[in-house]
């Protein structure tokens, strides 16, 4: 599933219209605070802090969760390499269930990702391909998503919609009820195909001096078959909310 996005990851680049080579090492800092349900059966929804860090110099960037370098960029588009935390986990005792209980730890892991991002008058595409370089769920995600922002003063908002494919492999991982598994918590084998995800999501800044701004969004991703069919998920939304300061060098 995509990461939740910081606003302002979205809004510096596509509302603005401005590429980092126009501007002088832009740099930016901030907090915020998230809320996102579980597809996991009786598992509980989280709190999470949202550590804000956006740095773009043209040739490397450092943007909240993901790092990198430029191998291509100009005004209205880019491609670049780097890496992105993946936050997908499963913690047997955050759910309330017996049966899941019992079942392996699924860890987060790292994504080395190719990505490319279009600004335009009508908005903004990008698309990315990304693979598991810490081995651990052998996943592979490919990302595409439009946004089409609005203005109004002060007040930036940016609505998003995107579709996620990922690999059989990462489904397994996050999704899947292994033999071994099966035997010892009762739930039945269940090995998980390829998905697609579509999702959408709304974000906004709202800019309270030259330096500070709030941001804030709401991010639904919908799972399919592929994934609702797993005896682990008894749930198809997943909803994740978020909200933040941030400041502006």
């Amino acid at each position: 599933m995509k990461k939740t996005a910081s606003a302002l990851s979205i809004l510096s680049t596509i509302v603005l219209g401005v590429s980092p080579k126009a501007l002088a090492d832009p740099f930016s800092i901030g907090a915020g605070v998230g809320w996102e349900n579980s597809p996991y059966k009786s598992y509980n929804a989280r709190y999470f802090p949202i550590p804000h860090i956006d740095y773009d110099n043209g040739r490397f960037f450092i943007d909240d969760l993901s790092a990198g370098v430029y191998v291509y960029h100009t005004d209205d588009q880019s491609i670049s390499i780097g890496a992105r935390y993946l936050a997908n986990e499963f913690k047997p005792h955050n759910s309330d269930n017996h049966q899941l209980k019992q079942l392996d730890i699924r860890h987060a892991t790292l994504l080395t990702e190719i990505e490319y991002n279009l600004v335009t008058n009508w908005g903004g595409f990008s698309s990315s391909v990304g693979a598991d370089m810490l081995n651990k769920s052998k996943s592979i995600l490919i990302n595409a998503d439009y946004t089409v922002p609005y203005i109004q003063g002060n007040l930036i908002v940016a609505p998003t919609i995107g579709i996620n494919w990922v690999n059989s492999k990462h489904n397994d991982y996050y999704y899947g009820v292994s033999h071994k598994e099966s035997a010892r918590s009762g739930l039945p084998y269940f090995s998980a195909e390829n998905s697609l995800t579509p999702y959408a999501e709304i974000a906004a800044q709202y800019s309270l001096t030259k330096n500070i701004a709030t941001f804030g969004g709401v991010h639904i991703d919908k799972l399919t078959s592929n994934v609702t069919d797993s005896p682990m998920v008894d749930n198809n939304t997943v909803t994740s909310i978020y909200m933040g300061v941030s400041y502006n060098f």
